[in-house]
């Protein structure tokens, strides 16, 4: 015989569970900002507060003077409504303010979206925009959007003008970042937290110092399919397109990188630093490949000074065109890795340098790459050759270059549109200058 009592208590529980069904999916919904839908928030900041974790904070178009933080897992984008598709995060009408500390370094960092101690935040369809951001010193560094000690996607947006502008008393200030992703010991939890993000189909621009960053152990930034282009000729700093260092791990595939020039940087001996496309610096078996690199003073560089290891690079199916001082690929204190399937066009120096003047972690100066179907094009030499054990299969092949294969670390540059450069015999050590917030 069915127990009555069995019976509500069942049907009770099934009210139960309808009701907690209902509540969670309101409670992971969709909230908006900016009017054009309900529940509504005036501000981006009041939209995530007021999102539950799991939710969509969708972004009406028009204007935000706000600075942003999220600690929850959500999904904050930009939305249409008719023909409008544009949500733009400014600066306050005060300026910026530091919310913030690096890391690392312990730097005052002020980021107009900033992204703690969380995982699964996406931010889609925004443009982060640092114009007018009334910064008077070198401290707090700008940033556009800051993962620190969180993960998630960064997906078509816009990060842009995290400069100090060419005309202003700060031009000379190393930062300005468009795109960063660090981990460490957070000063929230006091707990040491990894980042994992991806950066893709975005475009960053008119940055200071880097576009998109990667830095420390415990961090993977993986950077795919972005259009990222410095401010051309800049006394500003010397501008990285995309960088990964200190430890971080990731990938750099299908970029594009253009205009990243210091301009105090003419020719070999007058450059205390010079601008590069992507950097890699202190991080091991990063993977760059696909990328199109062009109007820069160094390309692909690689370096390992001796705190941490640079080796076994991945250096494939690039496509460099003016290197306007340097070398388009610089490998200097790492090992291994394999650089294959580029092509390399109109170099400073030479189009491929197995660099010898770096210190890698225990003793030898590099070497031991392996390179293969690379076809260069315009250099003083196609294959600069400083380190031992290399191999250098004959697939390589050259164009107009005045060496094909040259060991040593300098050739005379010869190609008339860079005559220019009177001291091209001797190649200077010059180093990258990596982003350190």
């Amino acid at each position: 015989m069915k127990s009555k009592i069995g019976g509500a208590t069942v049907l009770g529980l099934a009210l139960a569970f309808a009701i907690c069904v209902a509540v969670s999916a309101n409670a992971a919904g969709t909230v908006f900002v900016g009017g054009c839908g309900t529940p509504s928030f005036s501000t981006i900041q009041g939209g995530v507060n007021g999102a539950p974790a799991g939710s969509t904070v969708d972004v009406c178009p028009g204007t935000y003077p706000e600075q942003v933080f999220i600690n929850k897992r959500l999904r904050l984008q930009g939305i249409a409504v008719g023909s409008s598709n544009q949500a733009i995060v400014t600066a306050p009408a005060g300026g910026v303010v530091a919310n913030t500390v690096s890391l690392t370094t312990g730097e005052l960092i002020a980021a107009q979206i900033w992204v703690h101690d969380t995982t699964g935040v996406t931010i889609s369809n925004l443009t982060v925009d640092g114009a007018s951001n009334g910064i008077s010193t070198c401290s707090p560094d700008l940033v556009g959007v800051y993962y620190q000690d969180a993960s998630g996607v960064v997906d078509h947006i816009v990060a842009r003008n995290q400069t100090a502008g060419l005309t202003s008393p700060l031009n000379g200030c190393q930062w300005g970042l468009g795109i960063f992703v660090q981990s460490g010991v957070s000063t929230i939890t006091g707990k040491a937290g990894t980042s994992t993000v991806t950066v893709r189909d975005s475009s960053v621009h008119d940055f200071q110092k880097n576009g998109i960053t990667g830095n420390e152990v415990g961090t993977r930034m993986n950077s795919v399919r972005n259009q990222v282009r410095g401010q051309g000729p800049t006394t500003g700093a010397a501008e990285n397109g995309i960088q990964i260092a200190d430890g971080a791990d990731g990938e750099a595939v299908n970029n594009t990188v253009i205009d990243t020039i210091y301009s105090p940087c003419v020719s070999i001996s007058d450059c205390a630093t010079i601008a590069n496309g992507i950097l890699i610096f202190d991080s091991e078996g990063i993977s760059i490949t696909n990328n199109h690199i062009g109007n820069t003073q160094g390309g692909v560089a690689i370096m390992g000074d001796g705190v941490s290891s640079a080796d076994d690079q991945t250096i494939s199916g690039n496509v460099l065109d003016g290197t306007l001082v340097f070398d388009g690929i610089d490998v200097c204190g790492s090992n291994g890795g394999t650089i294959n399937n580029n092509t390399v066009a109109g170099s400073g120096q030479s189009a491929i340098h197995l660099d010898s003047t770096c210190t890698t972690i225990g003793g030898p100066a590099g070497g031991g790459a392996s390179l293969s179907n690379n076809t260069l094009n315009e250099a003083c030499a196609g294959i600069l050759n400083g380190t031992a054990g290399n191999t250098i299969a004959a697939s390589n092949t050259f164009f107009n270059t005045t060496n094909t294969t040259l060991s040593g670390d300098s050739c005379t540059v010869s190609q008339g549109d860079i005559a220019r450069l009177a001291d091209g015999a001797d190649r200077a050590s010059i180093r990258p200058s990596p982003a350190r917030p």
